[in-house]
């Protein structure tokens, strides 16, 4: 007798602005794929704020700490300011501590470069987007200038401040993550890419408790360079970048810069991982103005979705998947504005239709 295999559960967050369109064509592609998931659908944002609820609902939160996977379309934070940044929201209450941005090339896609393959790991916890700002007018704000000038520190009593904060274990955490997922994947090297010439204490640490954990990966080359000649190096010779551990800020930074030497940042599949719990995303924004146009590229919300079905053991029906899309990408006929080499191009959903005829 034959027994049909039960299906995954996931998380599903359509998102804010084009995130319901990508969403629903990478599901459609998954359901393509063979892949039975059933999904859980939670609003955040803009689009939970609309339906009466909190930007970042505990319900949303609670379902993906109990199914440990979910699948997230670009989320904004409120225009007006009425809430911070979701996305920073959802990986500290979920213990979200280390991203993956995938940035390679394509055949068929423009762009100068080829054969790139780049790994960006980023910790997400600390560094600038840690939270820790003190606003100008504020009274703790002055306190703290007051006792930073006189400790000769060079501020002018009007500033504003965002602190950095680095620490070892966090650190630590992220480093193994990344060593660890380098070997996995058969990468090579690591860049360790910090800043630490002008900021000894922040970066330094990172760098030298990156170069610590290093020790227990002796089959990775290792080595340590500067934001900005990597930066430089990028727009030179994108193709010998393997993988770059940095910081929070930099590696946003970074992973959108490899975005535009790839030729899109909506071909940069995304991934969030923390204890027991992973949370798929692609790297682009909501881009409002393209809002149910079926105009945006569905390519890195459905990488990112293929690195979905890789987490929860489905690797051939991903690699499927990953193939589908190179195909799409190098025929070119199919292909939506911002990759397509020529003058014409196709919508969202007949994109996502020539991916799915690929698989099938």
């Amino acid at each position: 007798m034959r027994h049909e295999q039960a299906p995954h559960r996931a998380v599903l967050i359509p998102g804010d602005g084009v995130g319901p369109d990508v969403t629903d064509a990478a599901v459609r592609v998954l359901d393509a794929a063979g892949v039975h998931i059933e999904w859980d659908v939670h609003a955040l944002g803009t689009s939970a704020v609309a339906l009466g609820l909190e930007a970042l609902p505990e319900s949303a939160l609670n379902a993906i700490r109990h199914f440990g996977v979910g699948l997230k379309g670009p989320t904004s934070a409120s225009p007006n300011g009425e809430f911070r940044s979701v996305n920073i929201g959802l990986r500290r209450a979920l213990g979200l501590f280390v991203q993956l941005r995938r940035c390679r090339t394509f055949s068929g896609v423009p762009t100068p470069f080829k054969n790139v393959d780049l790994l960006v790991v980023r910790e997400t916890t600390e560094d600038l987007y840690g939270g820790v700002e003190l606003a100008l007018g504020e009274p703790g704000t002055a306190v703290l200038v007051r006792w930073l000038r006189a400790r000769g520190a060079d501020l002018s009593e009007d500033a504003a401040l965002s602190v950095k904060p680095i620490s070892a274990a966090a650190t630590r955490r992220a480093a193994r993550f990344a060593f660890r997922s380098a070997v996995e994947a058969g990468r090579h090297r690591v860049t360790i890419v910090h800043k630490a010439t002008v900021m000894c204490a922040t970066d330094g640490l990172f760098l030298r408790t990156c170069q610590q954990e290093a020790s227990a990966f002796p089959s990775l080359e290792v080595e340590g360079a500067l934001v900005d000649s990597v930066a430089a190096e990028l727009v030179r010779r994108p193709a010998a970048a393997d993988v770059l551990l940095t910081m929070n800020l930099y590696g946003d930074i970074l992973a959108d810069l490899a975005g535009g030497v790839i030729g899109s940042i909506g071909l940069v599949a995304g991934a969030n991982y923390g204890d027991g719990i992973a949370v798929f995303e692609p790297a682009h924004g909501t881009a409002p103005r393209h809002a149910g146009q079926d105009r945006v590229n569905p390519a890195g919300m459905i990488l990112s979705a293929a690195l979905l079905l890789q987490h929860i053991g489905e690797v051939s029906a991903a690699a499927r998947v990953e193939a589908a899309v190179a195909a799409v990408l190098e025929d070119g006929a199919n292909v939506t504005y911002d990759v397509s080499p020529s003058t014409r191009s196709v919508g969202t959903s007949a994109m996502t239709d020539a991916i799915i005829s690929r698989l099938r």
